[in-house]
């Protein structure tokens, strides 16, 4: 019977020992977790950075930049005068509204968008700061700027400004968290708000409190050092504003907005409506809507539960961006003008700009020397030369989201490629054709196209879509897609090289003759790097190959896949139909490293971002020896030459 026992209580204190071990090692994994965590926390409150005069811009003799209607975004006032910014400038007015100065993005500031402005009590004097989408924060003193720079590259893309009663400035960033610097230290505002997506700040510079709006989070409350989060509260977790108000405080979402009392929540209001910005004055609470103009609220009739009906009061088709509270009442902030509300009284009105938009995506240049630019979502402009002399802007349910526009070599017609269908344009500039599914394409999506296409007598129009391919030509029309052979449906760009087509997709290369496809390549079986084939253009020593992911890369004769040195050390992505071919070299658009480019002959490729409103390339197009840059925030023309001086 003992012998019994023993061999029991040995088995229950093995067990018991590896329990206790198993349970030893569940503890140090933890603790070693709670270290790396309070490590992490650790090393991201102090941040390295560098605050130092913005260094001047020097473009080259011939160098335009094309304004694009930025509209007003954001507003300071700083020692008398009113600061305005859009994506693309600073603008300076004087106290009678007559502008004074122009701060241009890519010449007089970074080539990044500007994003918001505040006013920091500094000592001795203020400063006006500027946050950036992607080069930290500009200081201006009234006589030079500053930039104070992160070290880490995600630190710099702010979302938001918060200046402090007490001298310190908080940085929203969109996805590193919220930051706070006396210009001396730049530091973590708050352990739990590290890698938070910041959207929005508020507070009302009275108490210790401070108001953060997230991406993703809903609002957060920091009060006397601790966090208290409001999610459920809100109509859509997803904030676009906040403003304070005492002890009131309004929390803008696309749903609706969410009112707050000292720091609790109260009740909803104007459920449905998409509050983009918000400003409280006289008991009325502004809201700038997407859809519905700019309306207000009576928020002095405080209902004992949420009250989901407030009817919204004094209407107005007025489409505000921003609001900003003044002493005499609310500034509205729109595409052309500022406005006073509750009048709608014009303070000021925009300068005419040029360019109906500044997210281009398509550029060229017709047999008139005129200038077509495609954007992103704002239809098509149309330049009478390469100056704002005279611009016609064409946008409808078709001419709305521009892929491509091609030009007619013996003709006056002008191609565009269009999210909605192909455009055609007679020599008056009058759309004379319009092309969808119901005409034979395969897709009215259409990516890119080629004009006189095709092997030798039977030219055609190709179409590329997210479908396939469509041949347009005198026999009719006709489609390729995978069935077929095409390595993916979703085709990007086109090129032409002798009887021999070139279709880039979404999954890879497909060579095509005749309308055929003949062999198609991949990462499996060549020495592609990556499948996702944005854009192409054909040069005398072959095809090159714009990738998502892997840069350029050329097609030689053999169809073998020769990679450059340049885009192999790190990630390089080629936007869709950045690219071009002239005697002079290779061009691409790059999506953050400028403009990349190949002198003809050579085998290295070199980057340009002078005077680039932005290092997003998105189109190319050449004429009369210049380089035409579009970018998603504005188009910028140089000689071609001064690339390679």
């Amino acid at each position: 019977m003992f012998p019994g026992r023993i061999v029991y209580l040995s088995l229950f204190g093995t067990l018991l020992l590896s329990v206790v071990l198993a349970l030893a090692v569940v503890l140090h994994n933890a603790r070693h977790a709670v270290e790396d965590a309070a490590n992490q926390v650790a090393l991201a409150s102090v941040v390295h950075f560098t605050l130092s005069p913005l260094a001047p811009v020097s473009v080259p003799t011939g160098f335009v930049s094309f304004d694009p209607h930025g509209g007003f975004e954001s507003v300071a006032f700083f020692e008398g005068d009113l600061y305005i910014c859009n994506r693309s400038n600073l603008l300076r007015y004087d106290s009678t509204g007559q502008l004074q100065q122009t701060w241009r993005v890519g010449l007089d500031f970074p080539a990044v968008s500007l994003v918001s402005l505040a006013v920091r009590q500094g000592i001795p004097q203020p400063e006006l700061w500027i946050a950036t989408a992607g080069a930290g924060a500009l200081i201006w003193d009234g006589r030079v700027f500053r930039q104070l720079l992160p070290q880490s590259s995600p630190l710099r893309n702010l979302t938001a400004l918060l200046a402090l009663p007490d001298g310190r400035m908080l940085l929203g960033t969109l996805n590193s968290g919220l930051y706070v610097t006396d210009s001396r230290r730049l530091i973590l505002f708050h352990s739990e708000l590290l890698n938070v997506p910041v959207t929005a700040l508020a507070s009302d510079l009275t108490s210790e409190e401070v108001w953060i709006g997230t991406r993703t989070r809903g609002v957060w409350l920091w009060r006397a050092g601790a966090i208290s989060r409001f999610v459920n509260e809100l109509p859509d977790p997803q904030v676009l504003s906040i403003f304070a108000s005492g002890s009131n405080v309004w929390v803008g979402t696309a749903a609706g907005i969410a009112e707050f009392a000292d720091g609790r929540f109260c009740r909803r209001l104007a459920d449905g409506v998409f509050a983009r910005a918000l400003a409280e004055r006289g008991g009325k609470l502004w809201i700038s809507t997407v859809d519905q103009g700019t309306v207000s609220i009576d928020v002095t009739n405080h209902y004992p539960r949420p009250a989901a009906g407030l009817r919204l009061a004094n209407r107005n088709a007025f489409q505000s961006i921003s609001l900003v509270p003044t002493s005499t009442g609310v500034l509205a902030l729109s595409d052309s003008s500022v406005v006073r509300l509750p009048e709608y009284i014009d303070v000021l009105k925009a300068a005419p700009a040029g360019l109906a938009n500044s997210h281009i995506t398509a550029i060229d240049i017709d047999n008139r020397q005129r200038l077509w630019i495609g954007y992103f979502d704002r239809g098509l402009d149309l330049l009478s030369s390469d100056t704002h002399a005279s611009v016609t802007h064409f946008e409808n349910e078709v001419l709305f989201c521009v892929n491509r526009i091609k030009q007619e070599a013996d003709s006056h017609r002008t191609f565009v490629a269009t999210a909605n269908g192909l455009a055609v344009f007679d020599g008056n500039s009058e759309i004379r054709q319009v092309l969808k599914t119901r005409d034979g394409l395969i897709s009215n999506h259409v990516t890119d196209l080629l004009l006189g296409g095709g092997s030798s007598g039977s030219e055609s129009t190709i179409l590329a879509t997210n479908a396939g391919m469509t041949f347009l030509n005198a026999s009719g029309v006709s489609s390729v897609y995978a069935f077929q052979g095409l390595v993916n449906n979703h085709v990007y760009t086109l090129a032409q090289a002798g009887p021999v087509l070139i279709a880039g997709t979404l999954g890879g290369v497909s060579i095509l003759r005749d309308g055929l496809v003949q062999v198609s390549f991949t990462t499996a079986n060549s020495d592609l790097r990556q499948n996702w084939i944005t854009a192409s253009t054909a040069a005398p020593d072959g095809i090159y190959l714009g990738t998502y992911g892997s840069g350029v890369v050329r097609l030689n004769s053999r169809f073998e896949v020769l990679s450059f040195r340049e885009f192999s050390e790190s990630r390089f992505e080629i936007n869709q139909n950045a690219m071009l071919a002239t005697s002079q070299g290779i061009y691409a658009g790059t999506a953050g490293q400028g403009l990349a480019f190949l002198p003809a002959g050579q085998q290295r490729w070199h980057f340009w971002l002078t005077g680039l409103p932005s290092a997003n390339v998105t189109a190319l197009a050449a004429g009369g020896g210049n380089l035409y840059i579009g970018t998603d925030n504005g188009l910028i023309r140089i000689p071609e030459q001064a690339l390679y001086i």
